[in-house]
């Protein structure tokens, strides 16, 4: 079995050097220390913060399955963490987040419209590292039309995110929004590192779509993870759950919807929106943490982690075993068309117990 090795922080670092190069084609010359201020330095101060680097890890797994000789692309690696830090950024805004890998977000740090120009400039920074990377002209059009199409795909999944509100939701759409959101979105940009990775190292169409099927299998089970993660955080103790603040639309309810009775769902339901100082008002897509800012803080805090501790109560177990299930699926349905998957388990033991953001 070989080992999965995946990247220290110094590998980080290296790679937010080399993905924040001076920028050789501006016509009037800037001086370095603007440049740095304005881009570098944001960049660089976000990217350092390493994560646990799956899709990297599922570049290079899926190179190797697909006949790929040696490391695939270091362009191919670099794009995926691009874009995946890009949304990052521009999610913890949306969110209203205060922290990131152990940090204040970057929006906190440096502002907001800097803030919003990086993470924008780190998706275009992507393509350019694609179109760079060392791929037949083939290949490399099938990569670029894949990253566009995943992108927009991200962005769709964020606008059904950001307008729905679950305590205000029938039930019986709870899961299907659920599973939408994770597969546009996390699901997307996994299935993409796979796709990707497929490309670079030859691999033939069936390969190829059996990588890619696997990606959005593990990404879906990373969504389940960090959102199963986050409320379990907050009702032990942890400062702030963004999820129930946002009255987002979360694996844990959809779990619920399958082990409470509708009454009871309902009364969960109610309790958030009293939480959040909903009930009583009509409701809106555009409800943010702005709302919150109105009620006593402590008073809210406390009544949200009620909300949360009675949904993990409701949700019991069934949320590991989900997981557990989903990824079991996946790698048998990736066996079926690549045999050689026993190497991608330790990926995967990533989801096995605690984690930070990956």
């Amino acid at each position: 079995m070989r080992t999965v090795a995946f990247s220290s922080t110094s590998d980080c670092t290296e790679v937010a050097l080399r993905s924040v190069q001076p920028l050789a084609d501006t016509p009037l010359r800037v001086s370095d220390c603007l440049w740095d201020a304005a881009l570098h330095q944001p960049a660089e101060k976000f990217l350092s913060r390493c994560g646990k680097r799956i899709r990297e890890a599922i570049v290079q797994e899926a190179f190797c399955m697909a006949g790929g000789l040696g490391q695939p692309p270091a362009a191919v690696a670099e794009a995926i963490e691009l874009l995946h830090a890009g949304s990052l950024i521009i999610d913890d805004i949306e969110d209203g987040s205060i922290e990131r890998r152990g940090a204040p977000t970057l929006h906190l740090e440096i502002g907001l419209p800097l803030a919003i120009n990086t993470g924008n400039w780190m998706y275009f920074r992507a393509l350019e590292k694609l179109s760079d990377a060392v791929l037949s002209r083939a290949a490399q059009q099938r990569a670029m039309l894949q990253v566009i199409r995943t992108i927009r795909r991200c962005h769709e999944g964020q606008a059904l995110d950001l307008s729905i509100a679950v305590d205000a939701m029938d039930p019986n759409q709870i899961r299907p929004a659920a599973k939408a959101i994770s597969r546009l979105k996390t699901g997307g940009l996994t299935a993409l590192s796979a796709y990707l990775g497929g490309i670079a190292g030859g691999g033939a169409s069936k390969v190829r779509a059996a990588l890619g099927q696997f990606g959005m299998g593990v990404g879906v089970c990373l969504q389940m993870h960090n959102d199963l993660n986050e409320l379990c955080r907050f009702a032990g103790g942890a400062p702030r759950c963004d999820d129930l603040r946002n009255a987002r639309v979360t694996w844990p309810w959809a779990w619920g919807v399958q082990t409470l009775d509708r009454i009871a769902f309902a009364e969960l339901q109610r309790d958030l929106r009293v939480a959040l100082g909903h009930e009583g008002r009509p409701t809106s897509a555009a409800r943010q943490a702005a709302h919150l800012e109105m009620h006593d803080a402590e008073g809210t805090e406390e009544r949200l982690r009620c909300v949360a501790e009675r949904l993990l109560e409701a949700v019991g177990e069934i949320g590991q075993r989900s997981i557990d299930a989903k990824l079991e699926r996946t790698l048998e349905q990736l066996g079926e068309h690549v045999p050689s998957t026993s190497s991608i388990r330790s990926i995967l033991c990533v989801l096995q117990g605690p984690r930070g953001d990956a």
